[in-house]
């Protein structure tokens, strides 16, 4: 099986090299041990723990080429920019490309000047093929924000569920799987369907102090849409709004700035380049809320982020937990706040768990961690124990 030489070590250097840290955070030595000795992994850390390095530092160490499964195309333009600006050569492939470009990085990865190739899921069956032709084999394969495997690859991706197949076929280099939340049998699906031998499991706490967890009963559409509008007008910082279709994405963006809010809509009916200018304007503080389905925010290094609202339930914890935690990665004081009516816990999909979160007059955190199989001591904030 493929190994790491330099070992930790030669991954601190890197790690200052190309990323400015002096240390490794306790939780990515506890990811990078094993894997750089070459076992599989499955890491799942929260949101802001820094999974990224967990991949790229081996990929640097590899030699080869680190192959990377990311589901988003802004989450992979976004890593693979600041890859560049390190000095680190990484490239991605996906549906926003040119023929022409996606030919010339695939030249480029057959002549051995990447080091990291990001790829959607989609892509992979054609791009095996070509690395199989041209007897490329990965010397590390990275699948992130891996609970896609168990909430998109039954019918939204089904290609999740051939992953395994396919990291056989690319020779079963060492891999890494990583999500920032993810139950015991979410675990095991995702082990299942990679086909991991014998992973290295690296749960980390899913307590985050700094986030204050709320929900909020309301009568009325109206009245809801006035409490997101307040919510947007006195933020500290950036604000992101999930709503369940693009076209309530939509309604709710355009009624925000009827009240001249600096807002803007985001999900997959919008053009590539409509996306692409609106994470940008995200990440460089110009649009002060985005409205968007659930798949915004996934990956995206956005530290500021002071509010995250729910425009009704999410369908899952798991799901919910993910979306909210984009909020306060840089450590501050940020509110994580569900609006609901009763008719929304009838919407299709709505998990029995999720309606439980809402209805239940419990503490919010309590029932968070609980889910994942942790216990809490005391709750930092949340709407029934105050703080």
């Amino acid at each position: 099986m493929t190994r790491f030489p330099g070992g930790l070590a030669r991954a601190r250097a890197l790690l200052s090299t190309h990323f400015g840290y002096g240390a490794f955070r306790p939780n990515q030595v506890r990811v990078l041990g094993p894997l750089l000795a070459g076992r599989d992994v499955l890491a799942v850390l929260p949101t802001g723990a820094g999974k990224s390095l967990c991949f790229q530092i081996p990929a640097l160490m590899g030699g080869g080429l680190a192959l990377v499964l990311s589901p988003l195309v802004s989450l992979m333009q976004d890593q693979v920019g600041a890859l560049r600006r390190r000095g680190v050569p990484a490239a991605f492939i996906n549906s926003t490309q040119t023929l022409e470009r996606r030919r010339a990085v695939l030249n480029a990865v057959r002549a051995g000047q990447v080091r990291l190739l990001y790829c959607a899921p989609e892509r992979l069956p054609a791009l095996t093929r070509r690395l199989s032709a041209w007897s490329v084999a990965p010397t590390l394969f990275a699948v992130d924000e891996a609970h896609c495997i168990t909430e998109w690859g039954h019918e939204f991706r089904p290609i999740y569920r051939e992953l395994g197949k396919y990291r056989y076929l690319l020779g079963d280099p060492p891999t890494i799987a990583l999500t920032g939340s993810a139950t015991v049998g979410a675990r095991v699906e995702i082990s299942r369907v990679l086909r991991l031998k014998d992973p290295e499991q690296v749960v980390g706490s899913f307590d985050r102090p700094n986030l204050r967890f709320t929900t909020r009963l309301v009568p009325d559409d109206r009245t809801r849409f006035a409490l997101i509008a307040e919510r947007i007008r006195t933020a500290t910082g950036a604000t992101i709004v999930y709503a369940p279709t693009r076209r309530l994405t939509e309604l709710v963006t355009r009624a925000l700035r009827l009240r001249s809010l600096n807002a803007v809509p985001y999900h997959a009916g919008l053009t590539a380049r409509f996306r692409r200018d609106t994470l940008k304007a995200f990440l460089e503080d110009r649009v002060g809320a985005v409205v968007a389905t659930t798949a915004f925010g996934m990956g995206i290094d956005k530290p500021d982020v002071r509010t995250v609202l729910h425009w009704g339930p999410a369908h899952t914890l798991d799901g919910y937990y993910q979306e909210a935690g984009r909020a306060g990665r840089d450590g501050g004081p940020a509110e994580c706040l569900v609006l609901w009516r009763d008719g929304d816990l009838r919407w299709p999909g709505i998990a029995p768990a999720m309606k439980t979160y809402l209805q239940r007059r419990a503490c919010r955190r309590r029932m968070l961690l609980q889910y994942f199989g942790e216990s809490l001591r005391h709750c930092s904030g949340c709407d029934v124990c105050g703080g």
